[in-house]
Protein backbone atom coordinates (compact mmCIF):
# COMPACT_ATOMS: atom_id res chain seq x y z
CA UNK A 1 0.00 0.00 0.00
CA UNK A 2 1.16 3.64 -0.93
CA UNK A 3 0.87 6.23 1.64
CA UNK A 4 -2.05 7.97 0.68
CA UNK A 5 -4.05 4.38 0.28
CA UNK A 6 -2.61 3.45 4.43
CA UNK A 7 -3.86 7.36 5.19
CA UNK A 8 -7.47 7.45 2.94
CA UNK A 9 -9.75 7.38 5.53
CA UNK A 10 -7.89 9.96 7.66
CA UNK A 11 -7.08 12.46 4.19
CA UNK A 12 -11.30 11.96 3.90
CA UNK A 13 -12.08 12.83 6.79
CA UNK A 14 -9.51 16.20 6.62
CA UNK A 15 -11.08 17.00 3.00
CA UNK A 16 -15.03 16.97 4.09
CA UNK A 17 -13.82 19.18 7.43
CA UNK A 18 -12.49 21.35 4.93
CA UNK A 19 -16.18 22.23 3.92
CA UNK A 20 -17.11 23.20 7.50
CA UNK A 21 -13.84 25.25 8.26
CA UNK A 22 -12.91 22.81 10.87
CA UNK A 23 -9.79 20.89 11.49
CA UNK A 24 -9.34 17.02 12.13
CA UNK A 25 -5.88 17.73 13.60
CA UNK A 26 -4.15 19.87 11.09
CA UNK A 27 -4.20 22.13 8.17
CA UNK A 28 -4.82 20.66 4.73
CA UNK A 29 -2.19 20.44 2.61
CA UNK A 30 -1.27 18.41 -0.81
CA UNK A 31 2.54 18.18 -1.80
CA UNK A 32 3.71 16.13 -5.05
CA UNK A 33 7.26 15.08 -5.32
CA UNK A 34 9.05 13.27 -8.57
CA UNK A 35 10.15 9.39 -7.35
CA UNK A 36 12.65 9.67 -10.11
CA UNK A 37 11.17 6.67 -12.42
CA UNK A 38 8.97 8.51 -15.08
CA UNK A 39 11.07 7.35 -17.78
CA UNK A 40 10.74 3.32 -16.54
CA UNK A 41 6.74 4.16 -15.26
CA UNK A 42 6.04 5.93 -18.93
CA UNK A 43 7.91 2.77 -20.68
CA UNK A 44 5.90 -0.05 -18.82
CA UNK A 45 2.82 1.65 -19.68
CA UNK A 46 3.60 2.36 -23.59
CA UNK A 47 2.52 5.79 -23.13
CA UNK A 48 2.62 7.22 -27.28
CA UNK A 49 3.83 10.88 -27.26
CA UNK A 50 0.91 13.41 -27.74
CA UNK A 51 0.39 14.08 -31.66
CA UNK A 52 -0.24 17.62 -33.31
CA UNK A 53 -2.86 16.56 -36.18
CA UNK A 54 -6.65 17.11 -35.02
CA UNK A 55 -7.65 13.51 -35.29
CA UNK A 56 -4.64 12.30 -33.48
CA UNK A 57 -5.40 15.08 -30.62
CA UNK A 58 -9.04 14.43 -30.69
CA UNK A 59 -8.31 10.85 -29.50
CA UNK A 60 -5.53 11.79 -26.80
CA UNK A 61 -8.31 13.39 -25.28
CA UNK A 62 -11.74 10.81 -25.77
CA UNK A 63 -9.52 7.58 -25.81
CA UNK A 64 -9.75 6.23 -22.31
CA UNK A 65 -7.18 3.84 -22.86
CA UNK A 66 -4.93 6.44 -23.82
CA UNK A 67 -5.88 8.64 -21.00
CA UNK A 68 -5.33 5.55 -18.22
CA UNK A 69 -2.19 4.83 -19.45
CA UNK A 70 -0.12 7.88 -19.07
CA UNK A 71 -2.23 8.91 -15.89
CA UNK A 72 -1.24 5.77 -14.61
CA UNK A 73 2.36 6.50 -15.43
CA UNK A 74 2.08 9.98 -13.96
CA UNK A 75 0.55 8.39 -11.11
CA UNK A 76 3.38 5.56 -10.64
CA UNK A 77 5.78 8.37 -10.85
CA UNK A 78 5.00 10.69 -7.96
CA UNK A 79 5.56 11.01 -4.42
CA UNK A 80 2.31 11.82 -2.57
CA UNK A 81 2.43 13.49 0.63
CA UNK A 82 -0.05 15.23 3.80
CA UNK A 83 -3.20 15.16 1.66
CA UNK A 84 -2.43 14.00 -1.54
CA UNK A 85 -3.93 11.98 -3.62
CA UNK A 86 -4.07 10.62 -7.34
CA UNK A 87 -6.79 11.23 -9.51
CA UNK A 88 -7.52 11.09 -13.08
CA UNK A 89 -8.43 14.23 -14.67
CA UNK A 90 -10.74 13.73 -17.42
CA UNK A 91 -10.64 17.05 -19.44
CA UNK A 92 -12.91 17.77 -22.59
CA UNK A 93 -12.61 21.47 -22.27
CA UNK A 94 -13.30 24.14 -20.28
CA UNK A 95 -16.85 24.76 -20.23
CA UNK A 96 -16.78 21.46 -22.15
CA UNK A 97 -20.67 21.41 -21.89
CA UNK A 98 -20.71 23.73 -24.80
CA UNK A 99 -19.74 21.15 -27.13
CA UNK A 100 -23.03 19.19 -26.57
CA UNK A 101 -25.02 21.36 -28.46
CA UNK A 102 -22.24 22.60 -30.84
CA UNK A 103 -21.43 21.38 -33.98
CA UNK A 104 -18.06 18.90 -34.06
CA UNK A 105 -16.88 21.22 -37.03
CA UNK A 106 -16.89 24.15 -34.08
CA UNK A 107 -14.12 22.27 -31.87
CA UNK A 108 -10.96 22.44 -32.03
CA UNK A 109 -8.40 20.24 -30.22
CA UNK A 110 -5.01 21.69 -29.14
CA UNK A 111 -2.49 20.46 -27.32
CA UNK A 112 -3.44 22.05 -24.21
CA UNK A 113 -6.83 22.55 -24.06
CA UNK A 114 -10.01 22.29 -26.27
CA UNK A 115 -12.17 25.10 -28.05
CA UNK A 116 -15.00 25.36 -29.36
CA UNK A 117 -15.24 28.20 -32.03
CA UNK A 118 -18.46 30.69 -32.08
CA UNK A 119 -21.44 28.75 -33.69
CA UNK A 120 -24.22 30.49 -32.56
CA UNK A 121 -25.76 33.51 -34.36
CA UNK A 122 -28.84 34.18 -32.80
CA UNK A 123 -29.35 33.12 -28.79
CA UNK A 124 -33.12 32.99 -29.36
CA UNK A 125 -33.56 30.75 -32.17
CA UNK A 126 -30.49 28.46 -31.93
CA UNK A 127 -31.34 24.64 -30.96
CA UNK A 128 -29.98 24.20 -27.46
CA UNK A 129 -32.00 20.73 -26.97
CA UNK A 130 -29.78 17.89 -24.98
CA UNK A 131 -30.26 14.40 -24.31
CA UNK A 132 -28.27 12.51 -22.00
CA UNK A 133 -29.18 9.34 -23.66
CA UNK A 134 -28.22 10.08 -27.42
CA UNK A 135 -25.93 13.41 -27.51
CA UNK A 136 -23.09 11.37 -29.20
CA UNK A 137 -20.40 13.78 -28.01
CA UNK A 138 -21.54 13.56 -24.36
CA UNK A 139 -21.67 9.90 -24.45
CA UNK A 140 -18.43 9.29 -25.51
CA UNK A 141 -17.32 11.53 -22.78
CA UNK A 142 -19.45 8.90 -20.00
CA UNK A 143 -18.43 6.42 -21.39
CA UNK A 144 -14.36 7.25 -20.89
CA UNK A 145 -15.56 8.02 -17.63
CA UNK A 146 -17.17 4.77 -16.95
CA UNK A 147 -14.18 3.22 -18.79
CA UNK A 148 -11.63 4.91 -16.00
CA UNK A 149 -14.11 4.02 -12.99
CA UNK A 150 -13.83 0.19 -14.04
CA UNK A 151 -10.09 0.17 -14.09
CA UNK A 152 -9.41 2.06 -10.85
CA UNK A 153 -9.22 -0.78 -8.55
CA UNK A 154 -8.40 1.28 -5.77
CA UNK A 155 -5.27 2.77 -7.07
CA UNK A 156 -6.76 6.59 -8.09
CA UNK A 157 -9.56 8.33 -8.04
CA UNK A 158 -11.42 9.77 -10.93
CA UNK A 159 -11.94 13.81 -11.14
CA UNK A 160 -15.03 15.73 -12.24
CA UNK A 161 -14.56 17.20 -16.02
CA UNK A 162 -13.69 20.81 -16.69
CA UNK A 163 -17.78 21.31 -17.65
CA UNK A 164 -18.29 24.43 -15.90
CA UNK A 165 -18.72 27.90 -16.12
CA UNK A 166 -22.14 28.43 -18.47
CA UNK A 167 -20.78 31.97 -19.54
CA UNK A 168 -18.02 30.95 -20.11
CA UNK A 169 -19.73 28.36 -21.99
CA UNK A 170 -21.70 30.26 -23.39
CA UNK A 171 -18.94 33.01 -24.50
CA UNK A 172 -17.62 30.42 -26.68
CA UNK A 173 -20.70 29.43 -28.52
CA UNK A 174 -21.50 32.92 -29.32
CA UNK A 175 -18.29 35.33 -29.14
CA UNK A 176 -17.18 36.75 -26.45
CA UNK A 177 -17.40 40.92 -28.08
CA UNK A 178 -20.91 39.92 -29.13
CA UNK A 179 -21.75 38.46 -26.12
CA UNK A 180 -20.56 41.44 -24.09
CA UNK A 181 -22.36 43.62 -26.04
CA UNK A 182 -25.79 41.79 -25.91
CA UNK A 183 -25.40 42.36 -22.12
CA UNK A 184 -26.16 45.74 -22.56
CA UNK A 185 -28.22 45.55 -25.78
CA UNK A 186 -30.37 42.38 -25.46
CA UNK A 187 -30.18 40.97 -22.16
CA UNK A 188 -33.34 38.27 -22.41
CA UNK A 189 -32.11 36.07 -24.79
CA UNK A 190 -28.58 35.94 -23.05
CA UNK A 191 -29.92 34.76 -19.77
CA UNK A 192 -32.30 32.85 -21.29
CA UNK A 193 -29.60 30.69 -23.18
CA UNK A 194 -27.55 30.75 -20.17
CA UNK A 195 -30.08 29.26 -18.09
CA UNK A 196 -30.37 26.10 -20.74
CA UNK A 197 -26.85 25.81 -20.28
CA UNK A 198 -27.18 25.87 -16.87
CA UNK A 199 -29.58 22.87 -17.34
CA UNK A 200 -27.61 20.95 -19.60
CA UNK A 201 -24.21 21.17 -16.97
CA UNK A 202 -26.68 19.61 -13.97
CA UNK A 203 -28.01 17.11 -16.23
CA UNK A 204 -24.48 15.84 -17.64
CA UNK A 205 -23.06 16.07 -14.10
CA UNK A 206 -25.78 14.05 -12.72
CA UNK A 207 -24.73 11.34 -15.17
CA UNK A 208 -21.17 11.50 -14.31
CA UNK A 209 -21.16 11.55 -10.72
CA UNK A 210 -23.47 8.63 -10.95
CA UNK A 211 -20.42 7.10 -12.58
CA UNK A 212 -17.80 8.01 -10.31
CA UNK A 213 -19.78 6.81 -7.37
CA UNK A 214 -19.44 3.28 -8.75
CA UNK A 215 -16.20 3.00 -7.72
CA UNK A 216 -14.25 2.83 -4.45
CA UNK A 217 -14.03 6.11 -3.64
CA UNK A 218 -17.58 7.53 -2.57
CA UNK A 219 -17.67 10.68 -3.29
CA UNK A 220 -16.97 13.29 -5.40
CA UNK A 221 -13.03 14.70 -6.56
CA UNK A 222 -11.74 17.18 -8.14
CA UNK A 223 -8.22 16.82 -9.43
CA UNK A 224 -6.18 19.46 -9.90
CA UNK A 225 -7.51 21.02 -6.51
CA UNK A 226 -7.71 18.26 -4.72
CA UNK A 227 -10.90 18.92 -2.67
CA UNK A 228 -13.31 16.18 -2.16
CA UNK A 229 -17.10 15.38 -0.68
CA UNK A 230 -19.24 12.65 -0.07
CA UNK A 231 -22.03 14.84 -1.96
CA UNK A 232 -21.42 16.10 -5.33
CA UNK A 233 -19.19 19.26 -5.74
CA UNK A 234 -17.97 21.22 -9.09
CA UNK A 235 -15.74 23.92 -9.94
CA UNK A 236 -17.43 27.00 -10.68
CA UNK A 237 -16.45 29.82 -12.26
CA UNK A 238 -16.68 32.85 -15.02
CA UNK A 239 -13.49 33.83 -16.62
CA UNK A 240 -15.37 36.09 -18.56
CA UNK A 241 -15.54 38.17 -15.47
CA UNK A 242 -12.27 40.12 -16.35
CA UNK A 243 -13.85 42.33 -18.62
CA UNK A 244 -17.44 43.31 -17.07
CA UNK A 245 -18.51 45.61 -14.48
CA UNK A 246 -19.68 44.59 -10.93
CA UNK A 247 -23.05 45.70 -11.90
CA UNK A 248 -22.92 42.90 -15.34
CA UNK A 249 -22.17 40.67 -13.03
CA UNK A 250 -24.34 41.17 -10.32
CA UNK A 251 -27.43 40.82 -12.68
CA UNK A 252 -26.03 38.13 -15.16
CA UNK A 253 -23.70 35.67 -13.21
CA UNK A 254 -24.83 35.80 -10.07
CA UNK A 255 -28.39 33.99 -10.95
CA UNK A 256 -25.83 31.45 -13.02
CA UNK A 257 -23.67 30.82 -9.86
CA UNK A 258 -26.49 30.38 -7.04
CA UNK A 259 -28.34 27.35 -9.65
CA UNK A 260 -25.42 25.72 -10.25
CA UNK A 261 -23.89 26.10 -6.42
CA UNK A 262 -27.90 24.78 -5.46
CA UNK A 263 -27.70 21.91 -6.94
CA UNK A 264 -24.53 20.92 -5.62
CA UNK A 265 -23.83 19.63 -2.21
CA UNK A 266 -20.58 22.06 -2.07
CA UNK A 267 -19.55 24.51 -4.78
CA UNK A 268 -15.51 25.74 -5.41
CA UNK A 269 -14.78 28.89 -6.98
CA UNK A 270 -12.31 29.61 -9.54
CA UNK A 271 -11.40 33.08 -9.23
CA UNK A 272 -8.66 33.63 -12.24
CA UNK A 273 -7.37 36.92 -12.00
CA UNK A 274 -6.82 39.72 -9.75
CA UNK A 275 -9.61 41.76 -11.84
CA UNK A 276 -11.97 39.48 -10.36
CA UNK A 277 -11.49 40.96 -6.86
CA UNK A 278 -14.04 43.88 -7.94
CA UNK A 279 -16.77 40.55 -7.92
CA UNK A 280 -15.80 39.64 -4.62
CA UNK A 281 -18.91 41.28 -2.45
CA UNK A 282 -21.38 39.34 -4.89
CA UNK A 283 -19.38 35.84 -4.56
CA UNK A 284 -18.92 36.03 -0.85
CA UNK A 285 -22.98 36.96 -0.33
CA UNK A 286 -23.91 33.92 -1.75
CA UNK A 287 -23.51 31.13 0.72
CA UNK A 288 -24.24 27.87 -1.56
CA UNK A 289 -20.01 29.02 -2.19
CA UNK A 290 -18.01 27.03 0.05
CA UNK A 291 -14.58 28.38 -1.36
CA UNK A 292 -12.80 29.83 -3.60
CA UNK A 293 -9.77 28.77 -5.24
CA UNK A 294 -7.11 31.64 -6.24
CA UNK A 295 -4.83 31.12 -8.64
CA UNK A 296 -1.65 33.13 -9.53
CA UNK A 297 -1.57 34.45 -12.95
CA UNK A 298 1.62 34.78 -14.83
CA UNK A 299 2.27 38.34 -15.28
CA UNK A 300 -0.07 39.45 -11.51
CA UNK A 301 1.78 39.95 -8.30
CA UNK A 302 1.72 36.88 -6.35
CA UNK A 303 -0.75 35.75 -3.91
CA UNK A 304 1.42 36.74 -0.99
CA UNK A 305 0.53 40.34 -2.10
CA UNK A 306 -3.33 39.93 -1.22
CA UNK A 307 -3.57 38.04 2.43
CA UNK A 308 -5.92 41.08 3.28
CA UNK A 309 -8.18 39.88 0.53
CA UNK A 310 -7.72 36.26 1.64
CA UNK A 311 -8.46 37.67 5.18
CA UNK A 312 -11.54 38.95 4.14
CA UNK A 313 -12.61 35.64 2.09
CA UNK A 314 -12.02 33.87 5.41
CA UNK A 315 -13.91 36.38 7.66
CA UNK A 316 -16.20 35.55 5.37
CA UNK A 317 -16.55 32.19 5.97
CA UNK A 318 -15.47 30.82 2.52
CA UNK A 319 -12.87 28.62 2.50
CA UNK A 320 -9.19 28.70 0.31
CA UNK A 321 -7.56 26.43 -2.37
CA UNK A 322 -4.32 28.07 -2.57
CA UNK A 323 -2.25 26.14 -5.57
CA UNK A 324 1.73 27.94 -4.34
CA UNK A 325 5.31 28.35 -4.80
CA UNK A 326 7.13 26.29 -1.13
CA UNK A 327 8.31 29.58 -1.06
CA UNK A 328 4.65 30.81 -0.39
CA UNK A 329 4.10 29.26 2.52
CA UNK A 330 5.38 31.05 4.82
CA UNK A 331 3.88 33.88 4.97
CA UNK A 332 0.54 32.54 4.06
CA UNK A 333 0.51 30.06 7.16
CA UNK A 334 1.87 32.52 9.39
CA UNK A 335 -1.21 35.13 8.64
CA UNK A 336 -4.60 33.23 7.70
CA UNK A 337 -5.84 30.45 9.65
CA UNK A 338 -5.71 26.91 9.26
CA UNK A 339 -9.20 26.29 9.28
CA UNK A 340 -10.73 25.83 5.64
CA UNK A 341 -7.44 26.15 3.46
CA UNK A 342 -5.74 23.88 1.75
CA UNK A 343 -2.39 24.65 0.43
CA UNK A 344 -0.98 22.82 -2.85
CA UNK A 345 2.74 22.53 -3.52
CA UNK A 346 5.24 20.80 -4.96
CA UNK A 347 8.96 19.35 -4.13
CA UNK A 348 11.45 17.96 -5.45
CA UNK A 349 12.11 14.77 -3.85
CA UNK A 350 9.81 12.55 -1.29
CA UNK A 351 12.02 13.61 2.36
CA UNK A 352 11.45 17.43 1.08
CA UNK A 353 7.92 16.94 0.88
CA UNK A 354 7.31 15.08 3.98
CA UNK A 355 9.32 18.29 5.05
CA UNK A 356 6.67 20.39 3.79
CA UNK A 357 3.81 19.00 5.20
CA UNK A 358 5.76 18.99 8.42
CA UNK A 359 5.97 22.75 8.37
CA UNK A 360 2.69 23.51 7.62
CA UNK A 361 1.41 21.24 10.28
CA UNK A 362 3.68 23.16 13.13
CA UNK A 363 3.21 26.68 11.54
CA UNK A 364 -0.50 26.63 10.10
CA UNK A 365 -2.79 27.45 13.60
CA UNK A 366 -6.51 28.27 13.65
Amino acid sequence: MSHWQDNWETIKKRLELLWQNELLDRCCVKVTAPLGNAAECYAKYKVKPQPSDQQGLYEWYNDGEWLLARSRAAIESTYFAGDAYPCVFPYFGTGGHAKYVAPESSVEYAPSTIWVHPCVDDLASFDFSFDPDTNKVFRRELEVIEYLVSECRGDYLVGATDNCGSYDALAQLYGNERLLCDFIDDPEPVKAAAAKLVDILKRSSERFFAATKRAWQDGAAHGWMNTYSRGNHLQLQCDLSVMISPEIYDEFIRSELVSTARFLEHAVYHFDGIEQIRHLDVLLSIPEINMIQWTQVAGQPPVTEFIPVLRRIQAAGKGLVLIVGKEQLKPLCENLSARGVIYITGASNPDEADAIVDYVTKTAKA
